[in-house]
């Protein structure tokens, strides 16, 4: 399913709801003015607070630090995670967008803040395919890293006109995209096995489990998207992709394929 985000506006807005939406975990986005500040905790969640733009002060655990990102283009993350119950406020010190993302966990863990010193951040797809595939991917929690965690969250950068999530794959679990384009009129598109959908500034994507997702961004424009997927129950992502057979070819470092001669 695909939702356009028409209508946001400021204070949190539900990007997905876990029951409603059948995607096992809540996402909102939190549009907030200067000078605001905004109080979070949930009893029974684990939270995870996403820059994607402007100057926010993270206050926690007796903590106050400040994270600048001009915007998702250019700058690296900065995420708090925390367990449940734990009190956080986001004090902007200029206009900002903050994604929150939470899914049901009872165990206490300590609050981590991510930046570019903690993160992982690599290019998928080179030396493939002409760089067809190439992109950004980043890596803030996941079961390798915070095992802990009942969540997945991570950023692409798609350059434009180029493809992700490529070659089309599954998995078990179901997964969120949440998009950015660096011109607010770009686009792209999101193929859930069958259907092909049209993406744009703010969108949103809910894959089902099972169903292969690759995307693009249209040429002359540039693509962000954070991705979120859930840990089920005795079945967590471990970076298990089951790539579609009829593509899977593509993998090949050394896979021939037709280009005109210049």
């Amino acid at each position: 399913m695909l939702r356009k985000n028409e209508d946001l506006h400021p204070g949190f807005n539900q990007i997905c709801d876990s029951e409603k939406d059948r995607m096992f975990m809540n996402v909102q986005l939190l549009i907030a003015h200067k000078g605001e500040s905004w109080p979070i905790q949930s009893k029974d969640q684990e939270t995870a607070l996403l820059l994607l733009s402007g100057t926010v002060v993270y206050q926690y655990e007796g903590k106050a630090v400040s994270a600048v990102r001009k915007d998702c283009f250019h700058d690296d993350a900065t995420c708090l995670h925390v367990c449940r119950n734990t009190p956080v406020t986001l004090v902007f010190e200029e206009d900002g967008e903050v994604l929150v993302q939470q899914k049901e966990n009872p165990r206490i863990f300590p609050a981590v803040l991510y930046d570019k010193s903690n993160i992982d951040k690599q290019f998928f797809g080179e030396g493939k395919l002409a760089a067809t595939t190439k992109r950004q991917v980043t890596t803030i929690l996941d079961y390798q890293r915070t095992p802990y965690s009942n969540m997945v969250l991570g950023e692409i950068t798609n350059f434009p006109g180029i493809w992700s999530s490529y070659p089309p794959h599954h998995h078990p679990q179901p997964e969120v995209y949440f998009y950015k384009f660096d011109h607010p009129q770009g686009f792209g598109s999101c193929f859930m096995g069958e259907e092909v959908y049209k993406i744009t500034h703010n969108s949103v994507a809910m894959i089902p489990g099972g169903l292969t997702h690759p995307q693009n961004a249209a040429p002359g424009y540039a693509m962000f998207y954070v991705w979120m997927i859930p840990h089920l129950k005795n079945n967590p992502w471990i970076k298990t992709r089951t790539f579609d057979p009829d593509h899977e070819w593509v993998n090949d470092p050394d896979a021939e394929f037709f280009q005109l001669d210049q």
